[in-house]
This record gives structure tokens, C-alpha cells and sequence, in this order.
């Protein structure tokens, strides 16, 4: 697996101290705006797409006339940035979009196939030249606007292999994701990650616990990171922690990731 490292854009100068291989831009709206200072010939570039633009939160696989074309003009711009950014770093840009499917109480299984060919209409209304797009997968239960919501498609390892074969699409594997959704239904991480495994472009990776507890540094969760860690480290793509906070004082929280990551992985122990 390849080091890599969240920023935004005015983080770029500090993280590039900690020697990243690729940079993982999580943008807000408001970063669309601005431009990336300096040259980073050497690093590769990810972008994570917003899910809200201000204060909306955004549903790709929404049915909705008015809410489909707020997603194709605000997403088609969001990639028309990412393509600029992608001329400060090498090679071909990586965009994480997250596929939408929100609701306030879930949705039957027979509601879901809706949900699916709404957002592929989405897609197809996206120019993606110059840039690798990248389908995220998702926890069941999200938290918007301080309360959990349902997450409808995209949770499901079948669904987000076949779905993404299917289509053509890329995939951003979320390792808290996965486990949150295993927690859910019963199942084991380790066999979602298997079932994924070839489709997986780049990856997401933070401690989880239960259904619902999302973004906890390696270690501090109930996840089998050395299982987990094990299968993925061969795998030569990006790998960023997205442990909550763990920008501050100085990308510390980031540091420990990587570094008890490594650890697990150097001296055999773990979880």
C-alpha cells in the first residue's frame, strides 16, 4: 500500500514534511474556489468530492428533478477543479464521489433499484476525461445535520463490485465503512474487503465500533486491524486514514495512524 495523507488546500505546505506518496484533498464547497499553490511534480492527487455545497446536502441518486441537476451542475464543476488541481501533482487525479441514496427511514429492498438507476443517470451526465472517479461505499446509518439517516445502496460489498463492474465505474473502499455495515447485518469485514478486492483503486482506512462509530484512530476500535492490514497492504494503491481530528496539532492524529499501522504490520501484532 502506498502512504497517503488528508489535507486541504491550505494544509499542503505542512504535509508534504510528513512525506506523503499520494495527497487526498477532502474539499469542502468553499475549497472549490481556491487555487493550489506550489508544485508537487512527485505526488499524486486524490480529491474527495462534498457532499454538501454550503449549507444543502447533496444526493446524487436522488430522483428529484431539481436536486439531480443541482448534483450534475455542482459535481461537473467540482471535476472541472479537480482536473486544475490535477496539473500541480503527477499523473492522472483520483475523485471520491459519494453515491447518495440518503433517507430519513429505510427504504424496502424493492425501493433501493430506484436509488441505483438514478445515480447512474448521474454519472453518465458527468465528464470524466482526465480523471480516475471513484464510487465510495457507505455506512448504513450517516450522520447529516447533526442527526443518522439511512444510507440505501452502495453498503452492500455484491452491490458495489457488481455496480461498479457493471458501469465502468472506480471504487474507494472505506475500511470503517465496510466494518460499520458488517457490524450491521453480521457479517465479517475481512469478507467484504474480499469481495471488493478487485475493484479497489484506492482506500479509506480508520477504527470503527458497532454500526455507528465512525472515524476512531487505529487500534481504538473493535475492527481486526491486523487481518485487515495484512490483506490490504499488498494492494498498491493509496491508503488514507481518516481517523476524526486528526488534522490538528500538526496532523498528529494522522501520525499515529500511519504509525501504529506500520507497526501492526512490522512486528506481527495487533488486533
Amino acid at each position: 500500500m502506498k502512504k497517503g495523507l488528508k489535507a486541504r488546500p491550505h494544509d499542503l505546505t505542512g504535509i508534504m514534511e510528513l512525506k506523503p506518496e499520494i495527497v487526498e484533498i477532502h474539499a469542502s464547497s468553499e475549497d472549490l474556489e481556491k487555487e493550489i499553490e506550489g508544485n508537487y511534480p512527485g505526488i499524486q492527487l486524490a480529491v474527495h468530492l462534498p457532499e454538501y455545497e454550503g449549507s444543502t446536502l447533496l444526493d446524487p441518486a436522488s430522483s428529484d428533478l431539481a436536486m439531480k441537476y443541482k448534483c450534475i451542475e455542482f459535481y461537473g464543476k467540482a471535476l472541472n477543479v479537480s482536473r486544475e488541481w490535477a496539473g500541480k501533482f503527477r499523473g492522472t487525479p483520483k475523485v471520491i464521489i459519494h453515491p447518495g441514496g440518503w433517507s430519513n427511514e429505510p427504504l424496502k429492498h424493492w425501493e433501493r433499484q430506484g436509488l441505483y438507476n438514478s445515480f447512474k443517470l448521474f454519472m453518465e451526465e458527468l465528464n470524466t476525461k482526465d480523471v480516475d472517479l471513484l464510487v465510495e461505499n457507505m455506512p448504513p446509518h450517516p450522520i447529516f445535520y447533526g442527526g443518522q439517516w439511512n444510507c440505501n445502496i452502495f453498503t452492500d460489498p455484491i452491490e458495489c463490485r457488481d455496480y461498479c463492474i457493471g458501469n465502468g465505474w472506480g471504487f474507494c473502499l472505506d475500511v470503517c465503512h465496510a466494518a460499520l455495515y458488517c457490524n450491521h447485518v453480521g457479517a465479517k469485514v475481512i469478507d467484504f474487503i474480499k469481495k471488493v478486492r478487485p475493484i479497489i483503486a484506492h482506500i479509506h482506512i480508520s477504527d470503527g465500533k458497532g454500526a455507528d462509530g465512525e472515524g476512531l484512530q487505529i487500534g481504538e476500535g473493535d475492527m481486526s486491524m491486523k487481518e485487515i492490514l495484512d490483506f490490504i497492504n499488498p494492494i498498491q494503491v493509496g491508503v488514507v486514514p481518516e481517523v476524526w481530528q486528526s488534522h490538528h496539532d500538526n496532523f498528529a492524529g494522522m501520525k499515529l495512524a500511519w504509525e501504529r499501522m506500520e507497526k501492526i504490520l512490522g512486528n506481527g501484532g495487533g488486533q
